[in-house]
């Protein structure tokens, strides 16, 4: 530009005015040009990796991981171009980086556990332990995951509505109810005097029936899990059974057998026991 312009019968002030809007322009086109490549980049590579992976948990466990990193990418460029736009201003940006180095190094001896919740939280991100919408246990807080970022993961109790923060660098450990399949547990008592067998029959009716109903029949994966008499309680036999279910449709499935069990033992008459008191006038 500075060539063309000694060609151009022009005052030097207007020269230094169009190589100044050229500088700009210039340092303008890298700016957008580095930003498409990052989208670019980052959309291909990521596009790759999610064709090959059949699960659609683990394509949104990438998906994440994918916006994370598109983000720091532009973040860094963004904050480039602004330097060098200062710079274009006559503003030395020299004292601006050596405060940002001091600041990092001070920041640094300060941030062990905001790095050690970045590594965690990716590690967890990779790994797929815990995905937004799972219905986890973690520290004593339990709930659906709401969201997560590398150093936080929050949680909403399903009961009170509260909300957890967590750090992923202090988890250890996680329990996730939600992972390719739920279990939906019954413990059924009945009284003393009915037949197991006969209850295990009248069980497998009211799964046949729970199975038969389009509403429910998608979110059960396997027939039913009679483990048969499990306990001998003071007033009761405890017989347990489980239902293996899509994720997060035991609560559904529970509801629901709960309904139809209920129908199906007052239909055979099978007792269930409750406590009573017995009023005897003398």
């Amino acid at each position: 530009m500075e060539e063309i312009l000694k060609f151009l019968p022009l005052d030097e002030k207007y020269e230094e005015i169009i190589l100044f809007i050229w500088r700009i322009i210039k340092c303008t086109g890298v700016f957008i040009i580095i930003f498409t490549v990052i989208k670019l980049v980052c959309s291909k590579l990521f596009g790759k990796i999610i064709q090959k992976i059949e699960t659609g948990e683990r394509q949104r466990q990438f998906l994440t991981l994918k916006a994370i990193i598109y983000h720091t990418l532009q973040g860094i460029n963004v904050a480039l171009y602004a330097m060098n736009i200062l710079y274009l201003f006559g503003i030395d940006v020299r004292p601006i980086i050596a405060t940002a180095g001091v600041l990092g190094i001070a920041i640094g001896f300060g941030s062990k556990r905001l790095v050690e919740d970045i590594l965690s939280g990716i590690m967890i991100l990779l790994q797929g332990q815990i995905r937004v919408g799972d219905y986890v246990q973690i520290d004593g807080a339990s709930g659906f995951v709401e969201k997560i970022t590398l150093p936080l993961i929050t949680i909403r109790s399903v009961d009170s509505g509260a909300v957890s923060f967590i750090r992923c660098g202090c988890i250890d450990t996680v329990k996730n109810f939600t992972i390719a399949f739920s279990y939906a547990f019954f413990p059924f008592e009945v009284a003393y005097k009915e037949n197991v067998d006969i209850v295990c029959t009248s069980i497998k009716q009211a799964f046949k029936t729970l199975k038969n109903n389009p509403e429910y029949s998608p979110l059960i994966l396997d027939d039913i899990e009679i483990f048969g008499l499990d306990e001998f309680k003071e007033s009761s036999l405890l017989i347990k059974c489980r239902i293996k279910t899509q994720p997060k449709g035991q609560w559904t499935i529970k509801r629901a057998f709960n309904k139809i069990i209920k129908e199906q033992f007052e239909k055979d008459n099978i007792e269930i026991p409750f406590n009573q008191l017995v009023v005897t006038n003398v």
